[in-house]
This record gives structure tokens, C-alpha cells and sequence, in this order.
């Protein structure tokens, strides 16, 4: 039988502020680093309330928004916790994305082990799936370019032991010994939750050991992404790490600009990086150095800043 140790995203204490004073307050200080984010505004609906059952009793529904807006090459939260006859629901805010499964070592490429695959959809579509076991799973966007550019999630993603030496905060700090993009990204985002020590620290603990070197620039800057969404909507995280963006109500939620806009901005000089499926260096890489590759592909990711506003149903965003 499997099993598997939920690992505890986001423990401790949240310090700080956590009604957005803190968050705005440092997003002064990274526009003056990195510039004033460009702001736009889209609406976003979660889906109908959802619920299954097995054997008598409730099960979850976790929801996994597909770009939270046009630009934004990112599932959040980019990795989720599920237990078995949950629900995740896949549901699109920005055009041209698939939820294709794939696999640890391939996590671009479309596995044969009990697949699934949404197809090309759009704004607004919603594709559900339900959890059979606790393995480990990736999934990718199939547009092509998309998961070269870091647009890939895990469920039910591998907890570290204590002590080991490949989490994704072990593995932050030696990443961005190495690479002036890198520190970049971890400064900013260290900068976005000062305030708040929970976003800080969520996926921590996520187990680096099994997959390709290539990917691991591509996992940490997408830990980095939900943590900066975490900290702009703190009402959306609970006090056990939970991320629910139900406590959102129907204020608008802030969708912060991209990971990588800070090592673009940082950046002096040109860059090249490998993807988790590409070796190829293209503009706005985000690392100083190149990284392994598994396939063709290239690496540039552009985003801004938005605001959408959510109109929340009982459907929640679960960690």
C-alpha cells in the first residue's frame, strides 16, 4: 500500500502583518529595485461547488487555477496535497493551456502510466480529475513552449527526510550561490514576505533528489511564484498552512508580476539557461549559467502584474 507524509508547507509562526500592509509596504521597496509592476485587471469565477464521496465519507476538492492570467506561465498553487477520492479541479483563467500528466523524469512529456490530458483549452474551462492513489504526479501545459518556460505542478509532491540535503530550501541557497539571476529571484521574494513567514517557508520541504538537474531552477522559481502570490493574498493562507482562497471571499485577489522579472531586471549582462525539457539560451533566461537540458526547447517567460477579481465559491484552493 502506499503511503505518504504530508509534508507541513508554510509551518510556523506568520509574523508580521498579514492584511497586506506588510506585502505593499515591501512592494514599495522592490519597485525601486525592479520597477513598478504593470497593472491590469481581469475577473476570474471559481467553478460550482464540488463534492464526492467515498465509502460514506466527505472528500475534498482542490483547485488549481491554469495561469492565473494571460502571460503567466504558472499552475497555482504549484503544488497540492491529495488524499484518496479527492477532486482536483483544473480551472483555465488564460487562453491556450492543456493539464497533461507526465512523470518525474519526463515532467515535459506525456506518460503512458495511467494518463490523462485536458486538451488545448481556454479561459473559464474547468477539467477535474480524481485522486486513485498518493503517488507522486506531474503535469505539464502541452502548449509548445509552455513547459520549457517552467509551466508544469505536482500533486501530492515528495517529502523531504530530516536532514536531507535536496529540499527546495537547501537546494534555494545553493542555486543562488551560483547564479546571480537566481539570488535575484530569492532576494525578491524573500523582500515579498518579510512579513509574513508562512509564504516564506511554503514548499520547503519538497523533495529535490528525484528529479533531473534540469528542472531544478524551473521548481524553485515556481515555489517562489506561490510564495509572492501567498504573501500578496494572505487571507488566502491559513494558520495550518492550509492555502484556501475561499477566505478570500469576493475581494480581489493580487496576481504578482512573474518570478523572473526580478533576474531580468537584475540581470547585467547576457544569459543563457537550460528548461526542463531545453538547453537552447534564448532572451529573458533567468539563470547566469547554463543548465542541463532533456530536450529542444527554450526559456522566456514575460508577465505583470495583475488584479483579478474573484468571485470565490464554496470550492477551496487546498495545500
Amino acid at each position: 500500500m502506499n503511503t505518504y507524509s504530508t509534508p507541513a508547507y508554510g509551518s510556523g509562526s506568520s509574523g508580521g502583518s498579514v492584511d497586506g500592509s506588510g506585502y505593499q509596504s515591501c512592494m514599495q521597496m522592490c519597485a525601486a529595485s525592479y520597477g513598478a509592476p504593470t497593472m491590469a485587471s481581469s475577473v476570474w469565477s471559481s467553478p460550482p461547488a464540488t463534492s464526492t464521496s467515498a465509502g460514506g465519507s466527505g472528500c475534498m476538492t482542490h483547485t488549481v487555477i491554469v495561469a492565473p492570467t494571460q502571460g503567466v506561465l504558472r499552475y497555482v498553487p504549484f503544488a497540492i496535497n491529495a488524499s484518496v477520492g479527492d477532486t482536483v479541479a483544473f480551472v483555465w483563467n488564460a487562453n491556450n493551456h492543456t493539464v497533461t500528466k507526465s512523470s518525474e523524469l519526463a515532467i515535459c512529456n506525456k506518460t503512458s502510466d495511467m494518463p490523462f490530458a485536458s486538451g488545448e483549452q481556454n479561459k473559464s474551462f474547468v477539467f477535474t480529475q480524481q485522486i486513485n492513489d498518493t503517488n507522486t504526479t506531474f503535469f505539464y501545459c502541452g502548449t509548445p513552449g509552455h513547459c520549457q518556460k517552467g509551466m508544469f505542478g505536482i500533486i501530492n509532491p515528495p517529502n523531504a527526510l530530516t536532514g536531507s540535503n535536496a529540499t527546495v530550501s537547501t537546494m534555494t541557497l545553493a542555486m543562488a550561490s551560483n547564479s546571480s539571476n537566481m539570488t535575484a529571484m530569492v532576494q525578491y521574494t524573500q523582500m515579498v514576505t518579510a512579513n509574513n513567514t508562512m509564504a516564506a517557508n511554503w514548499g520547503g520541504n519538497i523533495d529535490m533528489s528525484g528529479m533531473p538537474p534540469s528542472s531544478y531552477q524551473y521548481v524553485l522559481e515556481n515555489v517562489m511564484y506561490t510564495r509572492t502570490f501567498l504573501a500578496a493574498n494572505p487571507e488566502t493562507l491559513s494558520a495550518d498552512g492550509v492555502v484556501d482562497l475561499s477566505n478570500a471571499g469576493t475581494t480581489p485577489l493580487i496576481v504578482p508580476k512573474d518570478i523572473t522579472v526580478a533576474a531580468t531586471s537584475s540581470s547585467t549582462g547576457p544569459t543563457s539557461s537550460g528548461s526542463p525539457t531545453s538547453g537552447s539560451p534564448t532572451a529573458g533566461a533567468t539563470s547566469s549559467s547554463p543548465s542541463p537540458a532533456l530536450k529542444g526547447g527554450a526559456r522566456s517567460l514575460g508577465s505583470s502584474s495583475i488584479l483579478v477579481s474573484v468571485v470565490v465559491a464554496s470550492i477551496a484552493f487546498v495545500l
